[in-house]
């Protein structure tokens, strides 16, 4: 009798990872069309997911934080950039920011872990992000209230998919998210019926939990999400193309991912491959779900532009304040890189709403309100601009 519950339990375990392997790949498998479609109950959700988005970032009263971002709430530095459009970049990729070959851009760019609320450890498996602000950028751009700024943003990861299917699923896990401190499992593995757990979006959430990469500046990253470029839908990446060798940290600090970082950039510089990947008709490139990787065999990436990052000193107390007053949205955009699919219609909402928040109950070390509405103009760290010259860095 042990025997045969022993040999039962083991066909247990192997129907219910079967089961789980069914799901996952079942369901990676979309039916969506190549465009975008818009649920009615849209904008339902979306006011749910901001409100949840103001939840996360709200403490009580009395409480004196710094009121950090819903996600991405750990900078490991703000770094001055300049992206270089490729001199020979395709005609068909020649739109917006990449319509002038050889033109170049001085930038920022925001390095982070993932996870909302209070800053981890390094250690900690988490997401990586890099937060791509261009400056300098002429014409009307999207974002309500900012359509005269100039600048352009990229935001990326270092996991090639997202982990939630739609906007109806994402306030379902952002109202956990708020409800739990941050904790997921609820939305996971919640509720008594396991044909109403979420499966496939742990599976996937855990991709993007990883160890931590050897260098900031030796990694890629990726949009998760589709856009414009002109006529075409695409999704980007920005892939490390830095020739320096990794700095010797102790990976057993907190910060180590802000000590390598700074080791670095004190002795060398680092660059990235700017890519693009088209979207091809008949192949499952879907737009409105970003749980699905966008096959490489399919639609090879393309190099549009260069990332270039400096030698230079970047943890000092004022750029760092001015790294917390940024706000990167996929949003801050031209019309011809406009962002595609549900997730980023979420992203319009809560990105602007949770800054709009941040901004105004932050105050600097002088005790004075940031700004309420401010980009950056060039690599200049005074964002109301008033003494802004050009800088090098």
């Amino acid at each position: 009798m042990k025997i045969l519950r022993k040999v039962l339990a083991v066909l247990a375990i192997i129907l219910a990872a079967g089961a789980v392997t069914i799901i996952i790949v079942e369901r990676g498998r979309s039916t969506s069309v190549m465009g975008e479609e818009i649920s009615a109950d849209e904008s339902v959700y979306t006011a749910s997911i901001v409100a949840a988005a103001i939840d996360a970032v709200n403490y009580p009263e009395g409480e004196h934080p710094p009121y950090r971002r819903d996600v991405h709430a750990k900078a490991h530095g703000c770094v001055r950039a300049t992206v270089e459009v490729d001199p020979q970049v395709p005609a068909a990729y020649r739109a917006g920011v990449f319509s002038q070959p050889g033109r170049q851009y001085p930038s920022w760019i925001r390095f982070s872990n993932g996870s909302p609320g209070n800053p981890l450890g390094d250690g900690e498996r988490d997401a990586r992000g890099m937060a791509l602000k261009l400056t300098g950028v002429a014409g009307t751009k999207l974002l309500e209230g900012e359509q005269d700024a100039e600048t352009q943003d990229f935001v990326m990861v270092n996991s090639p998919v997202f982990f939630i299917r739609n906007v109806a699923d994402y306030a379902k896990f952002a109202r956990v998210l708020a409800d739990d401190g941050g904790m997921a499992m609820g939305y996971f593995l919640g509720g008594a019926n396991p044909l109403g757990w979420h499966l496939r979006d742990a599976y996937l959430a855990l991709g993007t939990k990883r160890k931590a990469p050897a260098s900031l500046l030796h990694e890629q990253y990726h949009s998760w999400s589709a856009y414009k470029l002109g006529d075409l839908n695409i999704k980007f990446s920005a892939r490390a193309c830095t020739k320096q060798p990794v700095a010797t940290v102790d990976r057993r600090q907190p910060d180590f991912l802000r000590a390598g970082l700074k080791a670095e950039l004190n002795s060398g510089e680092g660059c990235f491959d700017l890519l693009v990947q088209p979207q091809v008709a008949g192949k499952n490139m879907p737009v409105e779900d970003a749980t699905v990787r966008w096959k490489e065999s399919d639609s090879p990436f393309v190099k549009v532009a260069t990332v270039n990052v400096p030698k230079q000193e970047f943890d000092t107390e004022r750029q760092n304040e001015f790294c917390e007053s940024l706000s990167f949205t996929p949003w801050h955009t031209l019309p011809e890189h406009r962002p595609l699919g549900g997730i980023n219609r979420i992203r319009l909402a809560v990105y602007q709403e949770v800054a709009r928040y941040r901004r105004a109950k932050m105050i600097d070390n002088s005790g004075k309100p940031y700004l309420a509405k401010t980009e950056p103009k060039g690599w200049c760290l005074d964002l109301s601009g008033a003494t802004c010259e050009a800088t090098k860095p």
